[in-house]
């Protein structure tokens, strides 16, 4: 049992590095594909405000529309009025609609100038946004060939690791004990086996019994930590 233990630990080796290499090309398209999500958002919200203010320019446009025909209509009234003195009752009544007509022009026109200055912030707004998206796709497209060039070499050391490991694949690892390992380097993310230093396991840190401290040192069996479950191994 001590070969099939030391044939472990040295495919334990490999097998971490394996690990860490795998975990990083699904951290880098993980990052690069978040980076992506946040650069989406932004260019929608700007998306958005651009509409926001083009919603704006179509209202302004609409009162400015609108007071040029209420300006239209009381200046008709005005000379209908004028023409109309000898009738008071019908004199009343145009008065009384150019002073209605006077009430809408201001309404439309304070509410035409709030949408200006209502329109020129968000238009700013949309600008600095458009600048700082520039730059970060500029940013982004940096960060995307690092992540290319960082990929294709954990791809080359995925691989050559990989060689690696096929060749320190020994026959002397009983299938039961392979499949034991594997389970467990699953489980245990690339650390199936731990060293026992004394009475304590390496990887959690706690207190092994007695009997599986002498079952260690005697190499008869595999023994598992009883706490994290990982192959224990010692040096001595």
């Amino acid at each position: 049992m001590r070969e099939t233990l030391q044939a472990l630990i040295n495919l334990q080796e490999i097998d971490r590095e394996i690990f860490k290499v795998q975990e990083e090309l699904k951290r880098l398209p993980a990052e690069k594909q978040s980076r992506q999500n946040e650069l989406d958002k932004r260019v929608a919200r700007h998306t958005e405000i651009k509409t926001e203010a083009m919603k704006l320019r179509t209202r302004i446009k609409e009162i400015e529309d609108l007071t040029t025909t209420q300006r239209q209509r009381m200046r008709k009234v005005e000379n209908e009025a004028a023409g109309s003195r000898a009738d008071m009752a019908l004199l009343v009544a145009y008065q009384h609609e150019i002073r209605t007509l006077k009430r809408e022009i201001s309404g439309s026109e304070e509410e035409g100038l709030e949408l200006v200055g209502k329109v020129e912030s968000v238009e700013e707004d949309a600008a600095r946004l458009a600048g700082d998206i520039e730059e970060e796709k500029r940013v982004f497209a940096e960060f995307a060939a690092n992540v290319a060039r960082e990929t294709a070499a954990a791809t080359a050391k995925l691989d050559a690791l990989k060689a690696e490991r096929k060749s320190r694949m020994s026959t002397k690892i009983p299938p039961e004990s392979l499949a034991l390992y594997v389970r467990l380097l699953a489980a245990r993310e690339g650390m199936a086996l731990a060293e026992l230093e004394g009475r304590i396991c390496q990887a959690c840190f706690m207190e092994i019994p007695t009997n599986q401290v002498v079952r260690v040192a005697r190499g008869s069996d595999l023994v598992q930590c009883p706490s994290c479950d990982r192959i224990l191994y010692s040096v001595a």
